[in-house]
């Protein structure tokens, strides 16, 4: 059995009679026994035991320290990049059931892979340092609670599940109190409740505050209002409490307990977050030596006196609360001063400014005008960006123009991502105090999307460029240059350009599909603790005429933690929905592990910004129907190309003549076209023609008649084409339609075995009719086998793998010009019976 003694609380309170925490533990063994009194209590209960099988969640704590003055302000700053261990830039915590908060002794043990939220239990070894509210792991490590370990409990007791965990996003509507706290010895005395309603709120006029700070930087996504609605003594978000402990300094850890008690006690909850979704501890001055701290998606903030009251400490610290981590620069912890996780200022109106891109990237404010390029990629804005970026002050929802942040992402194995965007100094960022009117870029950890720090590592003026040399690590010497040609009109003009595509004339890139009427989805999954419990599927919504519903599941994940191997498969243009489950109920995320999904439709990120906290099961809706082809063209082409022209100039007579002498067959002896086509147009001459037309035919041939008769060629060419092949054996025994006809989609022909177009038109497209591997699961192709015959070298079957091994996807043939002794390339254009390389 477990019987690790926790002695601070109760030997401080034997000294002082006034560590309310103390009290508070004691009093939850000894509900009913009204005849106790504290101090007996505390006889005897003066250690306090904890179970093995006692759950604690783990608390990350992130600090501030006032490290300058200036004229007009005094900022707020951590390390100075000196790494003071007084000073330390976080702390490591466990909060219990009754909502208590123990730090954890640095270097006491090991707390590495344990996010923010998580459930754990203590080591063995584990013991509370004397006089203290913390915990020495003694050289142990914690243990990640497993959920067969886990009991039925209260939504309350798991701040890891969707309920709970809603209150941490940056964006909706939030409540908000902020609590004056008196103590002994000591009490915060800056301002009464209505001056630090005011200073929070606006509620008597402030110009800025928290409020008004970020539902400006959201544009109104985020909407900060006064908690406590309904309880007599809470006024306008704002509330005071009396705790019995010593405003001695460093006492911080016991009063913010005794406070968060209180609060319980006082208004009759189990949890402050009842009343409102975060809270704000304005302590004495001098109880801590910090400024500020906040736990990471947490509810609370605790502040040194006057610094619950200038806006960027409260923006700072509720930042922390929403899982952002600080912005530095270079060595500087809190160096990069361009927005709210940065520096702070001891200043009542400003500074006004916002968050750098990636905190920006993280807080989906702007996630339908920013762009993922995913660097090496092959989708068309992976390699190379030209486009304006708007400053994030300048945001207007309707514009669909608009590209505010741009992330360069590459696998995190190779370094972090950069982020990009224009530090426009206007409105609600006209304060900003580094790199105004300029564009920022920053590298950060965890995708941009969860709890990691940034740095800032360029600024970039009009003309301006940076590298990144090598970007992906690979030794292949491709950077990345981020240029800034100029700045006008108050947009940044920015080319990102990897390994100089954007300069490089390229061929056209190919779609992953070779079917144009067919897009790419991949899911990227990337596993929890448990990974076991997740599953999704994929299926065809709606009633897009032609498509075929994939219905695609998710194999069986095993390995914990882990990028899973991409899926890819090539779907019909259309509308589809992605249902992704969890069978425990609590997501991917972030109580065991953090995992995440990702859906790809072409180069479309289909839920950016969902994560993986969605607790049993998340389903959208994504695609849509494929437009109509027009009609098919009834007439020839307007303008004549150089080449000469294949079709007569004339309108053809119902019935052939005489044919001109200059071709090679004879003309048909019937008064229709022949039945089916033949391998090429039999209208090329077998000499070659003089540099100027002779005298025409007397008659014009009927070979190959059009519905629409063209003008003349300009020129004839000086060299022969190559004749035409002998006519071949008829594809299919079906008639034909007259010339003109636009594309066909083929059916397939069970006689044949092939696919077959049965009237003739500019194109015929197998469209699905051979997509597939065998019978492969994902693969399996709707008509058995396609098997090039030429020495079996394309072997069709059910063995290798889909999109892998050779298959034949999709045939189409189209009308055109054939090159003479050329192979034609991947794409154009051929002539029926010309040469294809597929």
């Amino acid at each position: 059995m477990f019987r690790s003694y926790f002695t601070a609380a109760a030997i401080a309170l034997a000294a002082t009679s006034t560590v309310r925490v103390g009290a508070a533990v004691v009093e939850k063994s000894l509900r009913g026994r009204n005849a106790d009194t504290v101090a007996s209590a505390i006889k005897k209960h003066q250690h306090r035991v904890l179970q093995e099988e006692e759950e604690f969640t783990f608390l990350i704590a992130d600090i501030q320290y006032e490290d300058g003055f200036t004229a007009t302000s005094r900022k707020l700053q951590g390390n100075s990049g000196n790494k003071n261990p007084n000073r330390p830039e976080r702390t490591m915590n466990v909060q219990d059931a009754e909502g208590m908060i123990y730090e954890i002794e640095a270097g006491s043990g090991d707390t590495a892979g344990t996010s923010s939220g998580s459930k754990v239990t203590l080591p063995d070894k584990a013991s509370m340092t004397p006089g203290t509210n913390k915990i020495n792991l003694n050289g142990g490590a914690l243990k990640k609670k497993t959920k067969k370990e886990k009991k039925k409990r209260d939504l309350r007791e798991d701040d890891s599940s969707t309920e709970m965990r809603r209150h941490l996003t940056a964006i909706g509507t939030k409540t908000v109190v902020a609590v004056r706290v008196i103590a002994n010895g000591g009490a915060y005395n800056w301002k009464d409740e209505a001056g630090l309603s005011d200073d929070v709120f606006g509620t008597n006029g402030d110009a800025y505050n928290l409020k008004s700070g970020f539902e400006g930087c959201s544009h109104n996504q985020l909407i900060i209002n006064p908690g406590g609605g309904g309880y007599s003594d809470i006024n306008n978000g704002v509330t005071t409490i009396n705790v019995d402990v010593n405003a001695t300094s460093g006492n911080h850890g016991n009063m913010a307990n005794a406070v968060t008690a209180a609060i319980k006690a006082k208004f009759g909850v189990n949890d402050p977050t009842e009343i409102a979704d975060h809270w704000l501890y304005c302590l004495p001055p001098g109880v801590t030596t910090s400024i500020a701290y906040a736990y990471i998606d947490h509810y609370m903030s605790v502040y040194s006196n006057e610094w619950c009251n200038y806006p960027s400490s409260q923006m700072h610290e509720l930042g922390h609360n929403f899982g952002f981590d600080h912005s530095n620069e270079g060595t500087q912890d809190y160096g990069d001063q361009s927005g709210m996780m940065g520096s702070s200022y001891s200043e009542d109106e400003g500074p006004l400014m916002c968050f750098n891109a990636a905190k920006s990237w993280q807080t989906g404010w702007f996630n339908e005008k920013r762009v993922n390029m995913n660097i090496g990629g092959s989708e068309a804005t992976d390699n190379c960006l030209e486009t304006d970026i708007t400053g994030q002050a300048d945001y207007v929802a309707v514009d669909t123009t608009q590209t505010i942040l741009v992330k360069m992402n590459r696998a995190s194995s190779l370094g972090r991502d950069l982020f990009l965007m224009y530090n426009k100094k206007t409105g609600v960022n006209s304060g900003t105090a580094e790199g105004g009117n300029t564009v920022m870029v920053v590298e950060a950890d965890s995708e941009g999307t969860a709890y990691g720090e940034s740095w800032l590592v360029g600024k970039l003026g009009a003309g301006a460029s940076k590298t990144f040399a090598d970007y992906l690590g690979d030794g292949n010497g491709r950077d990345l240059v981020i240029t800034v040609p100029s700045i006008n009109d108050g947009k940044a003009q920015v080319k990102i350009d990897f390994d100089g595509l954007c300069d490089r004339t390229m061929a056209p890139t190919t779609s992953p599909c070779g079917n144009p009427s067919q897009k790419q989805v991949s899911v990227q999954i990337t596993t929890d603790d448990y990974p076991e419990e997740t599953s999704w599927t994929l299926k065809k919504v709606g009633s897009c005429a032609g498509q075929i519903d994939p219905n695609l599941s998710s194999p069986t994940y095993a390995s914990k933690n882990t990028l899973q191997p991409i899926f890819e498969q090539c779907v019909d243009k259309g509308q589809y929905q992605f249902t992704i489950n969890d069978v425990y109920g609590d997501g991917m995320c972030c109580g065991y592990g953090t995992g995440s999904f990702r859906v790809l439709y072409g180069d479309k990120d289909v839920f950016e910004g969902q994560g993986g906290d969605f607790g049993s099961i998340f389903t959208g809706n994504f695609g849509e129907c494929e437009d109509t082809p027009a009609s098919p063209p009834t007439s020839a082409p307007v303008n004549p190309t150089p080449a000469p022209t294949a079709f007569p100039t004339n309108p053809p007579t119902p019935n052939p003549t005489s044919p001109p002498t200059a071709f090679p067959t004879q003309n048909p002896t019937t008064a229709n076209p022949t039945p089916l086509p033949t391998k090429n147009p039999t209208a090329f001459p077998t000499n070659p023609p003089t540099n100027l037309p002779t005298n025409a035919p007397v008659n014009p041939p009927t070979a190959t008649p059009t519905s629409v008769p063209t003008s003349p060629p300009t020129a004839l060419p000086t060299t022969p084409p190559t004749p035409a092949p002998s006519p071949s054996a008829p594809l299919t025994p079906a008639p034909t339609n007259g010339g003109g006809a636009g594309p066909q989609e083929a059916v397939f022909d069970s006689g044949y075995g092939v696919p077959r177009c049965a009237n003739t038109g500019s194109s015929c497209d197998s469209l699905a009719l051979l997509n597939g591997r065998g019978t492969m699961t994902s693969g399996n192709e709707p008509n058995l086998s396609n098997t090039n015959s030429n020495g079996n070298t394309c072997t069709d079957g059910n063995s290798g793998s889909y999109h892998s091994d050779e298959s034949f996807d999709q045939i189409t043939v189209t009308a055109g010009d054939i090159i003479s002794g050329t192979p034609v390339p991947t794409g154009d254009f051929i002539v029926e019976g010309g040469r294809a390389y597929v």
